[in-house]
């Protein structure tokens, strides 16, 4: 069972990871889990308050039988739970386990904020209801007031629950109600670390180092983002920006360094480099510390340059994943991207400079992109030459404004996914059909070798260089052939990674 706790008795309130790896194919073969940071907040706060806490992590079990166990052993209150589209059946499953058990259900997450409904809807077996709120926004000063009118602190069980902002729940008439959004923490160096030592990771420094050699953790220095890409779903941070101090993620980094030593940290905020100044001060501190240590981020086009990507490789940048989306001006424009085609290239140069491995998220299926709008991004991956890519059909998530463009066009949303491999949407009247999408994505990858093998960056044998040329040759026709067809639906899924 993998659990860790406060106390060995019970607990005010169990915290669960609803993420399986072994449950979900597509996670099984990817064997890059990280532990979801907020519920390790969440944690943190509820201990700083002197809630006792337990946490489950479903990351390496079998079945739901070690979460049973765990609410018999810890007898908690309250259950919380957090929640991606991806994981939303097995979260639901928990929640139902927990209901059985006694326990208030308390949800949170990307999913349970961009679309309540499914969660607060939700019927176990017995045909009741198995949620009972959400937390939406911001989650540590709303689980704590939440927590205090649960226990009755300081009679705070008087108070209304609809005095709670950042909260929904069902009313009297099961109809949900929604309170104001919580006003967002103004400063985050008064935010504990992450409660990790309630996470087991030494079973995911022998998972990730069994697939890829090496272990990899986690940690976020800034939240929201203020650009305003039409698919990305902002439902917790907004598109608001904050960042914690320089010295405070400075000193967080070198705390893992000291009690963990991954091989390396994925710097998990939406985006970095927005405040420049900052990047520099963050040098600055975590060189005094000597607290340097490989890592990976999520940066823009448009932030960097050589001056900012030194500062980074200074202090252990390796990578930087690159939202480039797409070759044409046209389709970014579209996407609300605010970036530029050249920034792209000039990036993808900077980052060659300096020594960053470059790693590009391309797009295709948006509403309005043409066969030479695919073109152009086959040239971008041809000229650009990114050391990796990954490219995965637009998908809308609830919440967002790409959603709403093409919502009465949705046959299908999805209640019933199982895993990742399953997280589809139909898609109604699509110029292109599935299929043909599947094709886009096998040329990007064959032109992609191909301009690889050209450049002298890949070295393979004779056989598979006349593979990679038949690949190529075989997915140009399809694609050809197929984008002559009319499109009926086109699934989209979630791009993993992002």
């Amino acid at each position: 069972m993998c659990v860790r706790a406060t106390t060995d008795g019970q607990v005010d309130i169990l915290l669960a990871n609803p993420l399986f790896v072994w449950l979900d194919p597509v996670e099984r073969q990817l064997m890059t889990p990280y532990f979801p940071l907020g519920l390790l907040y969440l944690a943190a706060v509820l201990r700083q308050n002197a809630y006792s806490v337990a946490v489950y992590d479903g990351a390496f079990e079998q079945d739901y039988s070690g979460f049973e166990r765990a609410l018999a052993r810890y007898r908690p209150k309250v259950v919380g739970i957090t929640a991606l589209i991806t994981v939303r059946r097995h979260a639901l499953a928990l929640a139902e386990i927990a209901k059985r058990h006694g326990a208030t259900v308390i949800f949170g997450g990307p999913d349970p904020t961009g679309k309540p409904e499914a969660y607060l809807r939700h019927s176990g077996a017995d045909g009741k209801r198995v949620v009972d709120f959400i937390v939406w926004d911001e989650g540590e000063a709303t689980i704590i007031e939440l927590m205090n009118h649960l226990t009755g602190r300081h009679g705070a069980d008087l108070l209304s629950l609809r005095a709670i902002c950042g909260l929904r729940f069902r009313d009297e008439r099961g109809e949900v109600v929604s309170t104001p959004p919580r006003p967002a923490i103004a400063d985050m160096d008064s935010i504990p670390f992450p409660a990790r030592d309630l996470v087991d990771f030494e079973a995911y420094k022998k998972h990730w180092t069994a697939r890829h050699g090496y272990w990899s953790m986690s940690m976020i220095n800034t939240r929201g983002c203020p650009y305003a890409c039409t698919w990305c779903q902002k439902g917790i941070f907004g598109r608001s920006y904050r960042s914690r101090s320089a010295a405070n993620a400075a000193e967080e980094m070198r705390l893992i360094k000291e009690q963990y030593n991954p091989d390396q940290i994925r710097v998990v905020d939406d985006i970095t480099g927005v405040d420049r100044k900052w990047i520099f001060e963050w040098r600055a501190e975590v060189l005094k510390r000597d607290a340097a240590i490989p890592f990976e981020c999520l940066s823009r086009v448009n932030l960097v340059d050589v001056p900012l990507l030194k500062a980074l490789q200074e202090i252990g940048c390796r990578k930087i994943y690159f939202g480039a989306e797409s070759g044409s001006q046209k389709v970014l424009n579209a996407m609300k991207k605010g970036t530029k085609v050249e920034q792209i290239y000039r990036a993808a140069e900077a980052c060659r400079e300096v020594g960053i491995h470059v790693y590009f998220f391309m797009m295709v299926g948006y509403p309005g992109e043409e066969l030479e709008d695919l073109q152009a991004s086959v040239r971008l991956l041809r000229e650009a030459l990114p050391d990796s890519f990954s490219t995965t059909i637009a998908y809308p998530l609830p919440g967002t404004e790409f959603y709403q463009q093409v919502r009465d066009r949705i046959l299908h949303d999805g209640d019933d996914w199982a895993f990742t491999a399953e997280n589809k949407l139909l898609f109604e009247r699509g110029k292109h059909s599935t299929r043909f999408y599947r094709w886009v994505q096998r040329w990007f990858n064959k032109e992609w070798e191909m301009a690889r093998l050209q450049a002298g960056k890949l070295h393979v044998s004779a056989l598979k260089r006349a593979r990679i040329a038949l690949g190529l040759q075989v997915s140009r026709r399809a694609v050809q052939l197929l984008a002559k067809l009319p499109g009926k639906t086109v699934e989209f899924h979630p791009a993993p990674g992002r």
